[in-house]
């Protein structure tokens, strides 16, 4: 069995028996091989057996690798959603802007192209989740293979901006049970929110599902990861743009 077949199994069996495995003995080489782990188990647990991903997860930072995976469509909910009992081995919070395209986008996409391809901006928060042991600290390659922690994305309302904020002092709050935790200011790791979207363009049109008019893209944390406690409210607020809520 390859490296590949390897990661893929555990992660499979992870999902299949919702016990984390653990990370002893795998090892990945390369990217490549990390989105091949993403599609062997998309394709065993048939989430997009019906239609290509729809959503989007992107991550990374400057001089680090950008991530993406696809989101089955049954992992993306609406603001105030309720997380199910044992949905999840941990609650991982992240405030972030979603995306909703207007028109497709090729792997010509440069940044000007995805600014005028956004159709409403979106207050959201990925649920963050781990299939691995300790897989919060796992290698980098490993938790790509594992759809980058992904596990849920909740919506707010869209909004059509007039204006584009600027960037570098949007601010943006983590609330837990009435509580901030988290306030940031031009806190996106590229500052830029859709620094990636061009790159995320040229990935999803190699993987032959190329971005299409209506898909959903989280465009990165401004957050970073709070991993919440059971029964808790969540809420993010991005000042001028919206809030959206979440009941763990």
């Amino acid at each position: 069995m390859s490296a590949v077949q390897q990661v893929a199994a555990s992660l499979i069996r992870a999902w299949q028996t919702h016990q984390r495995q653990p990370t002893e003995g795998l090892l990945l080489d390369n990217e490549g091989q990390a989105y091949e782990v993403q599609r062997q188990v998309a394709a065993a647990l048939g989430w997009f057996d019906q239609a290509p991903a729809r959503a989007w997860k992107l991550g990374g930072a400057p001089g680090g690798l950008i991530s993406a995976a696809g989101v089955p469509a049954d992992a993306v909910h609406p603001s105030g959603w309720q997380v199910p009992p044992g949905h999840c081995h941990g609650l991982g919070i992240e405030g972030e802007l979603f995306v909703r395209l207007s028109r497709d986008l090729d792997e010509h996409t440069d940044l000007a192209t995805a600014y005028a391809a956004i159709d409403a901006w979106m207050p959201g928060i990925e649920l963050c989740d781990t299939r691995w042991v300790q897989g919060a600290q796992a290698d980098a390659l490993l938790r790509l293979a594992d759809q980058q922690l992904n596990r849920a994305l909740i919506v707010g309302e869209p909004v059509s901006l007039s204006a584009l904020p600027d960037w570098t002092v949007q601010s943006a709050t983590l609330s837990v049970d009435g509580e901030q935790v988290v306030v940031s200011s031009g806190s996106h790791p590229f500052v830029e929110p859709l620094n990636s979207l061009p790159w995320l363009a040229r990935h999803a049109a190699a993987l032959g599902n190329p971005l299409r008019a209506g898909d959903l893209i989280a465009t990165g944390s401004w957050t970073g990861i709070h991993w919440a406690h059971i029964n808790a409210q969540i809420k993010v607020e991005f000042p001028g743009i919206g809030s959206v809520t979440l009941a763990t």
